[in-house]
């Protein structure tokens, strides 16, 4: 569609041609790159007109929404400067395949003065029928696409189910093997599996990328890394897009690791708004009140201090602790707060232990005591004495024995523990050290004096 009136005598038309494919269907068509750029160009120059600009999206699909065609974005771009009078396209279809999308990017030529052409169809836009054909054309067009795209998603979803690829890429430590299907490359596997067992102890993406850069020659960026340690097929598991199988390939990291290193990514919080990032936010905890401590920096030092006091005077703790106070004495006292949670758990399960079903068994037994009692004392006979003595005995065998609990996960602060974590530490940033302590460590109790009265792990 030409609008009259656009171009004098004296300007020649400047034209920007724009061209789409979207894979092989189109090639067998006749409608590759080369050959739609050849036509196009040939036409203009017959016409007489000025090409400004050649825009091409390659495997770009007119499904897709129009903004992710970064060629056909910059060709509107040029329109809005006002530096073309006129589109040029081979059909309706490489520029559309949405009646929505039509009208919204005419809003913009007719703002600019600007008219679009195809070479192998013609249209009419200056009568209700020429506007109702376009129309028709986008709707067909639209429809052969959406028909098209539930015929993929069909062969997608059987791919999937049996485990096979629907692209040739993969993963880190896995290979397309002949059968299309990703099969474990030895040697990449065990690098994948040592970067997370080392991000488990570190909780640093950027120190593991350079232990891996350093260790075996592999240079990955954070990026990378973090979509890595995201990738649910190192589990097995296929789950994108809708579709799932969760055997759909072979298993480099177990599923109990990968959601532990899921949990670490969480805790990794941004900074604050004012640009600091406080190392034991949310972990130190006011003894007094049980309130979190609040950060602030004075002098170039990092202090907490409890809110409830400060802010609102409920609280008696009207002191602040230093931030490198805590840190120098968790490098000290850690192992010992470890071995204390765990005698303490052991203890205190000792006790449930003990005093599961003991107040119920002990009432049992003294009835069975006074039960004794009342048959020779002659006020029960003998065959009343055998029946409730059956029936307490019975009782007493129903009670459950006690069941052994599960211990609490100490195996984060452990790996930490054994590693050379302080050396490792010093390197880190502060929000990685942040990341770090929150992996380990649920609370910090703080009292007035500035005494660590005890921690919880998490």
């Amino acid at each position: 569609m030409v609008k009259k009136g656009f171009f004098n005598n004296s300007s020649p038309c400047r034209v920007a041609l724009y061209i789409r494919v979207s894979g092989e269907e189109q090639k067998m068509k006749g409608l590759s790159l080369e050959a739609q750029q050849e036509r196009l160009e040939a036409y203009a120059r017959q016409q007489g007109w000025v090409i400004v600009g050649i825009y091409i999206d390659a495997a770009k699909t007119a499904r897709k929404n129009m903004h992710k065609r970064s060629e056909f974005q910059r060709m509107l771009q040029a329109v809005k400067r006002d530096e073309v009078d006129l589109l040029l396209f081979c059909r309706l279809d490489r520029w559309f395949r949405s009646v929505a999308d039509y009208y919204k990017v005419m809003e913009i030529l007719e703002a600019h003065n600007c008219g679009w052409k195809t070479i192998d169809e013609e249209y009419d836009t200056s009568t209700a029928n020429g506007r109702l054909y376009i129309n028709v054309k986008l709707s067909i067009a639209q429809n052969e696409a959406d028909i098209c795209g539930e015929r993929i998603d069909v062969v997608f979803d059987s791919k999937i189910a049996h485990g096979t690829v629907v692209s040739g890429s993969a993963p880190f430590g896995y290979r397309v093997n002949n059968e299309k299907r990703l099969e474990i490359v030895p040697e990449d596997a065990s690098i994948v599996q040592d970067a997370f067992n080392y991000f488990e102890r570190t909780v640093s993406k950027r120190a593991t990328v350079r232990y891996i850069r350093e260790t075996y020659g592999v240079n990955w960026c954070e990026a990378t890394f973090r979509r890595m340690l995201k990738e649910k097929l190192y589990t097995g598991v296929y789950d994108r897009g809708g579709r799932y199988n969760e055997h759909f390939c072979p298993v480099i990291i177990t599923q109990a690791q990968f959601d532990r290193v899921q949990q670490l990514l969480e805790r990794n919080v941004r900074t604050t708004p004012a640009g600091r990032a406080y190392i034991f936010t949310s972990i130190l905890t006011c003894d007094e009140c049980s309130h979190k401590l609040v950060g602030y920096v004075s002098r170039g030092f990092y202090y907490y201090r409890c809110s409830q006091h400060f802010q609102r005077g409920r609280c008696c703790h009207n002191h602040s602790v230093r931030e490198d106070y805590v840190e120098k004495w968790l490098f000290e006292h850690l192992q010992e707060e470890l071995d204390r949670c765990k005698l303490e758990w052991k203890v205190q399960a000792a006790e449930r232990q003990r005093k599961l079903g003991s107040n119920e068994k002990a009432a049992l037994k003294n009835k069975l005591t006074k039960l004794k009692e009342l048959y020779v004392n002659d006020l029960i006979d003998i065959e009343e004495y055998k029946k409730d003595y059956e029936i307490y005995n019975a009782a007493l065998r129903q009670i459950p024995d006690p069941v052994q609990e599960t211990s609490p996960d100490f195996s984060a602060v452990e790996r930490l523990l054994q590693s050379d974590f302080k050396s490792i530490y010093d390197t880190l940033t502060r929000e990685e050290k942040r990341t770090l302590w929150r992996s380990v460590i649920k609370e910090i109790r703080v009292d007035n004096e500035n005494n660590i009265t005890g921690i919880s792990f998490g």
